[in-house]
């Protein structure tokens, strides 16, 4: 019955921890970001189903959310000639409703698209998927 005190005590501080921690905030990914890649912004199901939610920032202005995997969401994009810093992205749960606030980290760099190496990957994973299913096919033949 010892046992039962650090555990109990230990479950209360839990418990405590938990009921004081801070609400979750409005998601952004990926964080960070660089200059003209795409950002998913989303209420992280603060909102409900909140009609006129909307999310702005100084990156993408303002923009609809709509109802998405993670709550109400958009996926807008991240302007090529951004300067590297934070920004804040608000989102509101239709007008007047609650705010939830997110920081979006723009760093150095520039988007690229499917450059020489994942190209290469992606044909040799083609290629290794390809064999296995002639291998199997050729297994299933002989019996």
């Amino acid at each position: 019955m010892h046992a039962a005190r650090p555990t109990a005590a230990a479950l209360l501080a839990l418990l405590l921890l938990t009921a004081t921690a801070p609400a979750a905030r409005a998601a952004a990914e990926p964080d960070p970001v660089v200059a003209g890649e795409r950002v998913s912004i989303s209420d992280d199901g603060r909102c409900g189903v909140a009609g006129g939610a909307t999310a702005a920032s100084e990156l993408f202005g303002a923009v609809p959310l709509r109802p998405g995997v993670q709550g109400m969401a958009a996926e807008v994009g991240v302007d090529e000639e951004t300067e590297p810093g934070r920004y804040q992205v608000t989102i509101e749960c239709g007008r007047g409703g609650a705010r939830h606030v997110q920081t979006v980290t723009v760093t150095e760099g520039r988007a690229e698209g499917v450059g020489l190496v994942q190209a290469a990957a992606g044909v040799a994973l083609l290629g290794v998927a390809g064999g296995a299913a002639y291998l199997l096919r050729r297994g299933a033949a002989r019996g």
